[in-house]
């Protein structure tokens, strides 16, 4: 078997490869990576089928369904988004989403684009915690992809407070947003404090 042929099995998506034995496997002892697992490639791609057919469905909804929507990546993440988004219209603050999954799941992005819909929604101040700042930067790009989906714009619509403590660096500790009136989105870190300016 050529070594050219072997590498571009590497990269096909249907690839299934067999052993001496006739199992199923996802390793060539010529290829220095594994070949994609067929079944999860599959499912990856059923995951994306129902994300468009969601994203579709959901063309003619309220602000803020669709818009937030298309920037969830995964199926997944925009189930967790739309879950987030029926407990804040709720408004009744009797219920809880706990949001659990692997790292690099899209956590952080889903509760950025939860947080971008509360503000839009009309909640007023959103205080989120972290043992650091420098924790929240997933969250914090994913509240501004939903305020820019949302079409907010920084200085007219809304600004973003800083840290000044140089332990943290230039980490996002707030947004001050003044569209139609006061809200907040705010970073509380105890027992540290985190030097925002006056």
């Amino acid at each position: 078997m050529s070594d050219r042929f072997v590498l571009s099995l590497g990269w096909c998506k249907s690839c299934l490869v067999l052993n001496d034995q006739l199992q199923v496997t996802n390793e060539l002892p010529s290829l220095n990576r594994p070949v994609p697992d067929f079944l999860s490639v599959r499912g990856a791609e059923a995951s994306q089928v129902k994300l468009k057919e969601l994203r579709t469905s959901l063309e003619d909804a309220d602000k803020p369904l669709p818009q937030l929507v298309s920037c969830c990546r995964t199926f997944d993440q925009a189930q967790a988004l739309l879950k987030m988004i029926d407990l804040i219209t709720e408004k009744s603050m009797q219920g809880t989403v706990a949001v659990t999954a692997g790292r690099g799941r899209g956590k952080s992005a889903a509760l950025g684009l939860a947080t971008a819909a509360a503000i839009h929604v009309g909640l007023n101040n959103i205080f989120v915690t972290s043992p650091s700042p420098e924790n929240l930067s997933t969250f914090f790009e994913f509240v501004f992809k939903g305020f820019d989906a949302l079409e907010y714009e920084e200085q007219n619509d809304y600004e973003i407070i800083q840290s000044t403590n140089a332990e943290f660096g230039d980490a996002v500790v707030r947004i001050n947003v003044f569209r139609d009136y006061r809200q907040t989105v705010q970073v509380s870190v105890f027992p540290v404090s985190l030097s925002l300016p006056s």
